[in-house]
């Protein structure tokens, strides 16, 4: 099978929805499938060679800044680029099928999937405009473009109207809303998966607990940083380690000052993968508050290394944490709730240790990568065998 990935980032380090795109090549490619990519190149990332995997870079050059997406302009230029690249490589290479990531990658596959009759399918990770008052929050947040912020909600309704044979999304609480949303094309539902590693034994830091993210509004971190505040009289030394950047940094790290947290909250920026296995094995349990996700890749790491999470109940975080037997599932805007949670975590270690060890079987049964590599395979089938363009 030769397949053509379009996503503007390709990273294992970075986000979610860069991760899964690298896994997918990763996966196909092991199968002897040959994958060609089409993406920018990013200032500062590494870019492995892999065997049956070739990577093609088109402008822009972007610089990661923890946000997505990236300017409009940056948009529009990376999908005129990707076509224009694809229609050659289309022609040389006998493409079977296209797969896209988040807006860009959907607008340039849906034209040349119009252009060559070749199957599309798209994956839309999350619906933010169903957040109440997203896109608004999302402007008052840091070097933020206006533009953009002005247009994402007419082209998250334009994207699930594109060209394409199916859409694949992550998560059923995601397939709901993309519903609720209005597609209309057949959607696919496979769970985001990671390479299971052996759980580092490393010596657990007492009263460490971990963030790792981007920093924007909608991860609710200020709720937990509230909570630490709660919780400092009884616990001086308690730690929260912040992995990650992006453009609600400096609002965050303003109210760490103004809380007079700054020995109690850590912000680390981006690190490297094998640093961010070792910060969770030396935490008591990862944090993750988040308003609204696709999916939330992270709680899987964090159940590789046993540990437990603790999320905010919204859905699917609240399908993947199984309450008091995973991690626990908080209120999102309740510091108090959060920081009885913590505290929890805290004076029953053991229970915490059982909620990781459960984490970890939770990861073994249900996100394995043989499991995602064998529906994704099913789902190019499903439209190269009955030509199903759409």
């Amino acid at each position: 099978m030769n397949v053509l990935l379009l996503t503007q980032f390709f990273s294992i380090t970075k986000g979610g929805s860069e991760y899964l795109f690298s896994l997918i090549a990763q996966l196909l490619a092991d199968q002897g499938n040959n994958v060609w990519v089409i993406t920018n190149r990013v200032k500062g990332e590494e870019y492995t060679s892999q065997k049956n995997v070739k990577i093609i870079f088109v402008p822009p050059l972007l610089e990661y800044k923890g946000a997505l997406p990236p300017s409009f302009k940056d948009n529009i230029t990376y999908s005129l680029c990707a076509l224009k690249t694809a229609l050659s490589l289309i022609k040389k290479e006998k493409i079977d099928i296209i797969h896209s990531n988040n807006f860009a990658g959907a607008l340039a596959g849906s034209m040349i999937s119009m252009l060559t009759s070749k199957p599309h399918i798209t994956t839309i990770h999350d619906v933010y405009s169903l957040y109440k008052d997203f896109w608004k929050q999302w402007g008052r947040q840091a070097n933020v473009s206006k533009l953009n912020v002005l247009l994402a909600p007419f082209f998250e309704k334009m994207i699930i109207r594109l060209k394409c044979a199916a859409i694949h999304t992550v998560s059923e609480a995601s397939k709901d809303d993309l519903i609720q949303f209005g597609a209309k094309k057949p959607i696919y539902v496979i769970h985001n998966a990671i390479d299971i590693h052996e759980a580092q034994e490393l010596k657990m830091i007492p009263f460490q607990f971990i963030h790792i993210g981007r920093l924007v509004f909608y991860k609710n971190l200020e709720v937990v940083i509230k909570s630490m505040e709660i919780l400092k009289k009884s616990y001086p030394k308690i730690t929260l380690i912040v992995v990650g950047g992006g453009p609600y940094k400096k609002f965050l790290e303003k109210l760490v000052a103004d809380l007079e947290l700054e020995n109690n909250v850590k912000f680390l920026g981006n690190v490297s993968d094998s640093e961010k296995k070792q910060l969770l094995s030396t935490s008591q349990a990862l944090v993750f508050p988040s308003l609204c996700e696709g999916f939330g890749i992270v709680i899987l790491e964090a159940f590789a290394c046993k540990k437990p999470v603790l999320v905010s109940d919204v859905r699917p975080l609240s399908d993947i944490v199984d309450d008091k037997i995973t991690g626990l599932v908080i209120s999102p805007h309740d510091e108090i709730e959060w920081a009885k949670a913590l505290e929890d975590i805290i004076k029953e270690p053991e229970n915490a240790r059982k909620m990781g060890c459960a984490g970890r079987e939770v990861l073994e049964k249900k996100y394995r990568v043989q499991m995602m590599q064998d529906n994704i395979l099913k789902m190019y089938n499903d439209f190269i065998k009955n030509k199903i363009i759409r």
